[in-house]
């Protein structure tokens, strides 16, 4: 690739984001597997980890997308406007994690309608929580399982006013809904950039499926070589790339020494000027501002994990 091949902004031969998934004991409770004798709102992942994240990504001045569920904002609003408030991104991952794959057409409306609504996220923006300008809607989705119904869920994100999705795909794209009229970006992730790929015994057939040698669970120290495989391969391409991490699962020193590993090499190749490290939002705008950039198929992978 030539310098004027380039199509990322000040020359930069990939564009990446951080990206971070689910909050607290949103999906536990969607699953039924959190006990009903527990109390919400003191997830360790939210109390122990989450403030570890924000103090990383601080020292290395990085701006994540941090997609978390709207059943959050009543039940964590204090954890959802410190992300706000560092300058993250607050994407949307669904009401409370719900596989998305298995909404029919009602259900995936209904689940817009209350995430959106008075119950989600306009009743968290009219009361101020998160200080005028910080965060006034949602700019992405982020569909846990990474599954959409096509154009459905896409129209919706537009009715919705999303610019963009992140479903898991191959490549960055701009789809379009009406010809000449309305376009959404897709800023997908590949599921070999996700910790719960690498760190969880329910993704042995997904590894296996995605051309690993094993389906074993893998050590942090794989998680970071793999990833920054995955980080030379985009600056390679110059394409885009999403990584993606779970509090839940960087609960322990070797995890969490994986993602400042990753973290560290990232900023070193933004300071080279080899990757635009930056928020979903503000990928998503420049490629809607520069349709050239991407193709309009992203490649969508429809593997399940489950």
């Amino acid at each position: 690739m030539t310098a004027g091949d380039r199509k990322w902004p000040n020359g930069a031969r990939a564009a990446i984001a951080f990206t971070i998934d689910n909050m607290g004991e949103a999906a536990d409770l969607d699953r039924n597997l959190w006990p009903a004798s527990q109390l919400v709102g003191s997830h360790y992942s939210v109390t122990e980890v989450l403030p570890q994240f924000l103090d990383l990504l601080r020292r290395h001045d990085i701006k994540a997308t941090y997609f978390i569920e709207a059943w959050n904002l009543k039940n964590y609003p204090r954890a959802v406007q410190s992300v706000a408030g560092a300058g993250h991104e607050v994407g949307w991952h669904a009401w409370r994690h719900e596989a998305w794959s298995k909404l029919d057409e009602g259900a995936e409306r209904a689940n817009f309608d209350r995430s959106f609504g008075t119950e989600g996220l306009a009743g968290f923006t009219s009361e101020g929580r998160l200080g005028k300008g910080v965060v006034d809607r949602y700019h992405g989705f982020r569909p846990p399982g990474g599954i959409i119904h096509g154009d459905r869920t896409l129209k919706l994100c537009r009715q919705h006013g999303l610019s963009y999705i992140s479903p898991a795909a191959e490549h960055a794209a701009l789809v379009t809904l009406e010809p000449g009229k309305d376009q959404i970006a897709i800023l997908p992730f590949r599921w070999k950039t996700v910790d719960a790929f690498h760190y969880m015994e329910a993704f042995g057939g997904l590894r296996k499926a995605k051309g690993e040698a094993s389906d074993a669970v893998q050590s942090p120290e794989t998680l970071a070589r793999k990833y920054i495989e995955e980080i030379d391969g985009a600056i390679e391409s110059g394409g885009y790339l999403s990584l993606l991490f779970h509090p839940f699962l960087t609960n322990e020193p070797a995890r969490m020494r994986a993602m400042e590993v990753v973290v560290e090499y990232l900023a070193r190749k933004r300071d080279e000027g080899q990757i635009w490290l930056a928020r979903c939002c503000d990928i998503a705008e420049w490629i809607h501002e520069h349709p050239d950039a991407v193709g309009d198929d992203p490649g969508w992978d429809t593997t399940s994990w489950r």
